[in-house]
């Protein structure tokens, strides 16, 4: 049952990772290209918005109601990354 077509395979999509991601969902890039959680420090395995949006929702309630969109939860974000740096440095 082979079609013969080629399978599209996500490197092939040239997915960039868009900054925007890190104040809504507290997502960073690693060195390794893979978006990684601020809160949790997992690894997902594609820069899809809908992957990211799932993780948040669904792990980090208590986070996204502590800190709703906006000023705050911008600070918090700016903190984790802070922690983040401090930890890779030692």
């Amino acid at each position: 049952m082979a079609s013969g077509r080629k399978r599209r395979r996500t490197e092939d999509e040239n997915r960039e990772f868009n900054q925007d991601l890190t104040e809504s969902f507290a997502f960073i890039c690693n060195t390794d290209g893979l978006p990684t959680c601020l809160i949790c420090h997992e690894k997902l395995a594609h820069n899809k918005k809908l992957n990211l949006e799932r993780h948040f929702t669904t792990k980090h309630t208590q986070f996204a109601g502590k800190y709703p969109t906006g000023d705050a939860r911008k600070k918090a974000i700016e903190e984790l990354q802070k922690k983040r740096v401090k930890f890779h440095a030692k």
